[in-house]
């Protein structure tokens, strides 16, 4: 029950993650065809201008980001002093991609600059993902286009 209602929950921030990207891709792609850029061009410009300079939510889990960011933390701190981590990134479920893994090291940053100030990791993790911003989107222009595209399919069955 408990791995159906995080699955659920996951989903619904991949939503509102898309829902964020679009709502600042449509500018951006509009202001491109009005240049007249042709438009197979101007959906890929307007992508990657998107995914580089667009400031969305941390579309993440307090959960999630407890585990990976105690993970993170405990690791650096490890590093520090010589000594081995024993949980592996598979073990507590950081992701291998490239971009996953700036956006938990991102937020790390933001939570340890927090807890420098005195906050718990608990305080500086909501603190976090309720009031700042990320850096940038944290999706390949691949994946970008592919939620694209599934918009563009959807308003031309209309």
């Amino acid at each position: 029950m408990n791995d159906m209602k995080s699955l659920q929950e996951q989903r619904e921030l991949c939503r509102l993650r898309d829902k964020e990207f679009l709502e600042l891709y449509r500018p951006t792609l509009d202001a491109l065809i009005e240049r007249g850029v042709p438009v197979s061009k101007a959906r890929r410009a307007a992508a990657e201008f998107t995914i580089a300079n667009g400031h969305p939510h941390y579309h993440v889990s307090h959960e999630r980001a407890y585990r990976c960011v105690c993970h993170l933390l405990n690791a650096n701190d490890k590093r520090g002093n010589g000594a081995r981590t024993y949980r592996t990134s598979e073990e507590i479920g950081l992701a291998k991609r490239r971009l996953r893994r700036q956006m938990w090291q991102e937020i790390t940053q933001r939570v340890r600059a927090l807890m420098d100030k005195g906050l718990s990791v608990e305080c500086a993790i909501d603190h976090v993902l309720e009031n700042c911003r990320a850096s940038r989107f944290f999706l390949s222009p691949a994946t970008a286009l592919t939620k694209i595209c599934t918009q563009v399919r959807v308003r031309a069955l209309r």
